[in-house]
């Protein structure tokens, strides 16, 4: 990864993205979206003056012509994201650490060896780094890749994402704690709302039908439904969240499909407060002739500086997915 190319890219989309900030009246973020449109068409689609317009197409043409790896184009991206998040008081825990992308990524190339048969979906994408970088780690280009978010603004921004990177993703603007048009998939990965509520829940949640309304509950259950048998779902959880209201309830609706797999606190320094921290939980939907979990692996990631500890802890990972041939090409993908 060339860091004088990843402080190219995002010094032309930036410089592109100011000029219509104040020339096409937009605000930051939409304004890069809309750069972004304009580096892939190799075109200006803005109705800006002439002067503007020849402006903005040297910047797109001095661009086009550099090769970017995607790993470079995602980084330069998510520079120009942050800074538009501050400026539009847009919560910056919506853009999922890159540390944190990878650690998925990993889980997912030990869990499947062929990802051009691959199935994914990030259901709760947010601005879509988490699913992009997932998709960066992997060596084949997956069958299909959907994301879905209920916020339309961080909806674009993923979109611009998966676009700018060259990702085939089809994305769909709902909550998916109701009824989805998403085909069942291989995996489902996504970092997990530390809370918040469901006014309408699926009329056919057991959890609602229970009385729960705690929002990341209704997420898994519903994303249940879109898991193929031997799917794997793989979220980002706050550490508190087996400990909230209906949780018994909701063991009970998790286990009755899947087999909880892993829970791996993640480490402590990549969160501000305690309230914060998080950690990664795996689970295995039910599928015939699988073998069953003989136990859960329960740990904590180190300091990611410390390498010897985090190699470690990763070799424990890989010798647990052997020991219970956790294998996504047990089935027929």
């Amino acid at each position: 990864m060339n860091h004088e190319t990843i402080e190219k890219l995002y010094d032309i989309t930036d410089e592109m993205a100011m000029i219509l900030v104040e020339h096409a009246n937009l605000r930051y973020l939409d304004a890069l979206c809309a750069a972004s449109a304009n580096i892939m068409a190799m075109d200006v689609l803005q109705e800006v003056e002439t002067e503007i317009e020849i402006k903005l197409f040297v910047l797109g043409k001095e661009l086009a012509e550099t090769e970017f790896a995607v790993e470079e184009v995602r980084k330069a991206l998510q520079l120009a994201l942050l800074k538009g998040m501050k400026a539009d008081n847009v919560p910056l825990d919506n853009i999922t650490p890159d540390s944190i992308g990878l650690l998925i990524g990993h889980l997912v190339g030990k869990f499947f060896k062929d990802f051009s048969k691959l199935t994914i979906a990030d259901l709760t994408c947010g601005t879509g780094n988490l699913l992009t970088t997932t998709l960066n780690t992997l060596e084949t280009t997956p069958a299909s890749i959907y994301g879905a978010d209920i916020d339309y603004q961080l909806l674009q921004l993923a979109k611009m994402m998966a676009d700018m990177q060259d990702h085939d993703v089809q994305f769909f603007h709902q909550s998916s704690a109701r009824a989805m048009a998403v085909s069942p998939v291989d995996v489902i990965i996504g970092n997990l709302p530390v809370d918040g509520k469901v006014e309408a829940a699926d009329k056919d949640s057991k959890l609602a039908q229970a009385g729960c309304n705690f929002l990341p509950y209704l997420l898994v259950e519903n994303h249940l439904n879109y898991l193929t048998p031997g799917g794997y779902a793989i979220y980002v959880i706050g550490n508190d969240f087996f400990s909230q209201e209906h949780a018994a309830k909701f063991h009970e609706v998790l286990t009755g499909q899947t087999d909880i797999g892993m829970l791996l606190q993640l480490p402590t320094n990549l969160f501000k407060d305690e309230s914060q921290q998080k950690s990664i939980f795996v689970v295995r939907k039910h599928g015939e002739g699988l073998s069953k979990v003989q136990e859960v692996l329960v740990g904590n990631f180190p300091d990611f500086g410390n390498i010897e500890e985090f190699r470690a802890m990763l070799t424990k990972v890989e010798k647990w997915v052997k020991m219970n041939e956790w294998f996504g090409n047990e089935l027929e993908l």
